[in-house]
């Protein structure tokens, strides 16, 4: 996929188990925290009038996945996004493992532009804090 768009967050899970990507995407994809459920629900509301597609779960838009990574994304008339969830092998000797999300977007007119113009701080934003949960409740799961 060309893309116009691209971002990558990585952090790093300390003394836990080993987390796969499937791991990664339950918990940042399927239990959201309340204020990002009420921006998804808000962005929806937002963008019907303008005829982007919504509502669909993340989990009908999987598109491969293995232990290390879960793609997802969806194609419309506007742009086509793709998310990549992808945690590395953990290191024996420090006890860590990095895990990270990776979006690309392509635009496909003008309506996908400015769509994402004004979604993109709250992507950045919910990005950021989505892995850090993940991570927070993957640390301190017992």
């Amino acid at each position: 996929m060309k893309t116009d768009y691209t971002d990558t967050y990585t952090t790093t899970i300390r003394n836990a188990q080993r987390m796969t990507a499937c791991d990664l995407f339950h918990l940042m994809f399927i239990n959201y925290p309340r204020p990002v459920l009420f921006l998804l629900q808000l962005r929806n509301q937002l963008i019907k009038p303008l005829g982007l597609q919504t509502g669909d779960s993340f989990t009908e838009l999987i598109q491969e996945q293995n232990e290390k990574y879960v793609i997802f994304g969806k194609p419309d008339k506007h742009l086509t996004f793709q998310v990549q969830l992808k945690c590395d092998t953990p290191n024996i000797l420090t006890q860590c493992q990095t895990i990270q999300i990776t979006t690309s977007v392509q635009f496909h007119n003008t309506l996908g532009k400015v769509y994402f113009f004004f979604i993109r701080p709250f992507h950045c934003m919910i990005c950021r804090i989505l892995l850090k949960r993940a991570a927070r409740n993957w640390e301190n799961k017992k």
